[in-house]
């Protein structure tokens, strides 16, 4: 099994959909049970879609498409479902009424 600083180490790439099926498998089974890797890996992949909005506002050409967004998208979903009223700020529904 993975630690923690196996699966930080290669976040950057699973999130880049640069890492091989198994190890792939991996990760995905540690994150499915560490939340504080789950948090880690989504903060990477939010940095980097941010990161690929301003540079195509800018015209410059994308950093790259994640070929695995849905499956990643998917174990934050099953595993971490996210309500913004836990952390005490308003929802987005809330902010515009």
């Amino acid at each position: 099994m993975l630690t923690c600083k196996d699966v930080a180490l290669r976040a950057s790439d699973l999130v880049d959909g640069e890492v091989g099926r198994w190890d792939s498998l991996r990760i995905r089974f540690h994150l499915a049970i560490c939340a504080g890797c789950r948090n880690f890996v989504h903060q990477i992949k939010v940095t980097r879609d941010l990161t690929e909005d301003v540079t195509e506002t800018t015209g410059s050409a994308p950093v790259g498409a994640l070929t695995q967004d849905a499956d990643i998208d998917a174990i934050f979903a099953r595993v971490s479902p996210r309500d913004d009223t836990d952390n005490g700020s308003k929802t987005k529904q809330q902010s515009v009424e």
